[in-house]
């Protein structure tokens, strides 16, 4: 497998296309290309895009415009620089042609080509998707360095003031990342136990002596969610156990209080 095709299986990799031998050959790839790891990065910050978005009906012409559009995009391998390029080899008259691939690369060659346009149509609904909801501004297909826009939750994680304040709860632990200069933070919950039949988990965020709506935590022993309100001026946060649909102010005593001090 030469370079070209070792890139070219990036698409692949990061939507789990690839069988056992291509998996290994390209994670041994990846782990000294940083281009391919920005493009595998980047998909799957698509992918993550994605699962964030709520199912919303499709125009109708939607459909049409991407089957118009597929057969006219190629999805291109990151460029390589000069330095890592392999010299091209001279070939003289003397020299005897290339024997044919195996019968074993050219059916892994045939696959590839195969599932190519499914490949090329997941990168661009992804992408569309992506747009739709405010998330990736580059197109896979680019030739370009991919650009890639963080969301709320990333920016705060990634913030360069990041402070991160954590509360265990028997087995169970809630971590909040707070940006003062974003005004934002983020909740991290690991193996917190399922709400009583008929509860949620409410976010607050403690302003002065009020405690002030920030969220619901999704069912789920592990979530990471971005709190509503300002949380620069907030002194703590807090989680409680609510009727569905949430309270306007906490009925029951927090179950975890976390202090931004």
């Amino acid at each position: 497998m030469n370079d070209d095709d070792i890139h070219s299986l990036s698409g692949a990799y990061a939507i789990d296309a690839v069988d056992d031998a291509e998996r290994a050959r390209f994670e041994a790839h990846l782990a000294g290309c940083s281009q391919c790891q920005a493009e595998i990065a980047s998909l799957r910050a698509a992918a993550g895009e994605l699962s964030l978005t709520t199912i919303t009906a499709p125009p109708p012409s939607l459909r049409a415009a991407v089957l118009r559009d597929i057969s006219s995009i190629r999805v291109l391998p990151p460029e390589v620089t000069s330095e890592a390029a392999p010299a091209p080899k001279l070939v003289t008259p003397s020299t005897p042609s290339t024997p044919s691939a195996p019968a074993s690369l050219e059916s892994k060659r045939a696959e590839r080509a195969r599932r190519a346009p499914l490949l090329q149509w997941l990168a661009g609904a992804a992408a569309a998707a992506a747009l739709a909801t405010g998330g990736l501004v580059w197109h896979p297909w680019s030739s370009g360095t991919p650009a890639v826009q963080l969301t709320a939750t990333q920016q705060v994680l990634h913030a360069k003031d990041a402070e991160r304040f954590q509360k265990k709860l028997d087995a169970a632990t809630a971590t909040i990342v707070r940006s003062p200069s974003l005004n934002k933070a983020v909740i991290i919950t690991t193996n917190l136990p399922a709400a009583p039949e008929g509860k949620v988990y409410e976010l607050w965020l403690q302003q002065g002596a009020t405690m002030v709506k920030a969220g619901f935590v999704p069912a789920g022993p592990s979530n990471t969610v971005l709190l509503h309100g300002n949380a620069a001026t907030a002194a703590g946060a807090g989680i409680t156990i609510e009727p569905a649909g949430g309270s306007e102010t906490p009925t029951l005593p927090p179950v975890a209080l976390i202090s931004f001090v």
